[in-house]
């Protein structure tokens, strides 16, 4: 059975005031982690990256109507306990190996091939 992380942030507790929440935790939590694989390091970059694939993350969270601010990002992070965001993740990434054989080049040196593959190495792609 295949949970993502939208299902696994669903299984702790949103830190925020209910009457305080614009976005779902699980849309902030998602679009942060896409944005920081894909090389992000602040929070105007993960809010100019969710920006840029916008279209991306709407056909993957349905009430997705905009992107988070980059104020929004700081805000729930600073909130948010470590240890949930460490329970989340460590799931994930469990998850993603159980699923994926070798190693996950998510850096982009293996489609450039800098290196020799030893067969051991995919870059998530089927084929």
């Amino acid at each position: 059975m295949k949970i993502g992380i939208i299902d696994l942030c669903k299984q702790i507790e949103d830190p925020r005031m209910n009457r305080k929440k614009v976005h779902k935790m699980e849309t902030i939590i998602y679009i942060s982690i896409a944005a920081v694989i894909c090389g992000a390091q602040s929070w105007n970059e993960i809010e100019e990256f969710g920006n840029a694939k916008i279209a991306f993350f709407k056909s993957r969270i349905p009430d997705l109507e905009f992107i988070p601010s980059h104020d929004t990002f700081n805000r729930f992070f600073s909130i948010i306990k470590p240890e949930y965001f460490e329970l989340i993740f460590r799931n994930w990434v469990k998850q993603v190996c159980q699923e994926v054989k070798g190693v996950v080049a998510i850096d982009g040196k293996l489609m450039r091939g800098p290196s020799q593959c030893d067969g051991e190495h995919t870059t998530g792609k089927e084929g």
